[in-house]
């Protein structure tokens, strides 16, 4: 099943400039138009980040961004709280299956992740799909024409990124350690957008669940592993996160376990969505939580120093 993944300029540069090679070579012939030289979606711009729909390790449809750039870029200086969409291509046999909308929306989730508050990008007057596709998706047309660097006309469009609404389930979770003291995460990619993150075990709290209850119940879900030893007592943790389009806005509760014998998580309890876009787990020496390339949520370290104020994490 294809899913939406985030695009890395050290992996995916190849096959993100032949997509859009490809996909720009057949808008052109149906043009009459003639090929354009070698071209590259620029994934190593500071700032720059881009999504894709892949099925396996095929790359099937993408979409780029960047920090807007004063005067169209002419300047050196950003345009606070814009993002350019750059680069939206898919396959040609792909077209018309609804990737590209996927690509772009998911882009925008990016954006709003990183703070930004607005987007705007430049299609070409003659390419009616991908007009279509920018209107579908919320892009007004701003009345602002110029022309391409191969004297292609040019539309500019721009929308308002979408605001996220809010939910606030509580949740609980448990930071589970080794004798080692290595800390249990899971790795996870957000369905939306590809954002990929770690987490501890845990989730929703259901009704008439205690947060004790629930975090055993998501333990077995998540992990299948024994239950460690772990304190009835929970510190609470401010969380502000987006997910699946959402912001969750809460008080989670975090509870501390330890176990003799890590193991592997298996997630036989989990949803097919969740076993779609679990990445796998890591246990983690505690100091070096912070240095995964991946975003780690919540931070670690000052709920370890709250749930045990003794262990080697002590200020």
């Amino acid at each position: 099943m294809p899913v939406v993944r985030q695009l890395h300029a050290t992996t995916d540069a190849q096959a993100a400039a032949s997509l859009w090679r490809e996909a720009t070579i057949r808008r052109r012939h149906e043009l009459g138009l003639e090929p354009l030289p070698e071209a590259d979606v620029a994934l190593s711009r500071p700032g720059a980040f881009a999504v894709g729909v892949a099925e396996g390790h095929e790359l099937l449809s993408l979409a780029a961004a960047v920090p807007a750039r004063a005067d169209d870029a002419r300047s050196v200086h950003n345009v606070p709280g814009l993002v350019h969409i750059s680069s939206v291509a898919t396959r040609p046999d792909q077209w018309g299956t609804g990737l590209a909308g996927r690509c772009v929306r998911a882009a925008m989730w990016q954006a709003t992740r990183r703070g930004f508050a607005r987007a705007q990008l430049w299609t070409h007057t003659s390419n009616a799909g991908s007009r279509r596709l920018y209107e579908r998706e919320g892009f007004e047309a701003s009345g602002r024409h110029k022309l391409d660097d191969h004297g292609e006309p040019m539309l500019h469009y721009v929308r308002e990124l979408p605001v996220a609404p809010r939910v606030a389930r509580r949740a609980a979770r448990l930071v589970c350690l080794d004798p080692q003291d290595r800390v249990l995460v899971l790795h996870w990619r957000d369905p939306l957008d590809g954002f990929p993150l770690w987490e501890p075990p845990g989730g929703g709290i259901e009704p008439g669940e205690t947060p004790y209850d629930a975090v055993l119940r998501e333990w077995r879900e998540e992990t299948g592993l024994p239950v460690p030893t772990m304190s009835r007592a929970a510190t609470p943790v401010a969380r502000d996160m987006l997910f699946e389009g959402r912001r969750g806005v809460v008080d989670e509760d975090f509870f501390l376990g330890r176990t003799a014998e890590p193991g592997t998580p298996v997630l036989d309890g989990a949803t097919a969505q969740e076993q779609t876009d679990y990445l796998g787990s890591a246990w983690v020496p505690w100091d070096q939580v912070a240095a995964l390339e991946d975003a780690v949520e919540p931070d670690l370290l000052p709920v370890l120093r709250r749930l045990d104020p003794l262990g080697p994490w002590a200020p």
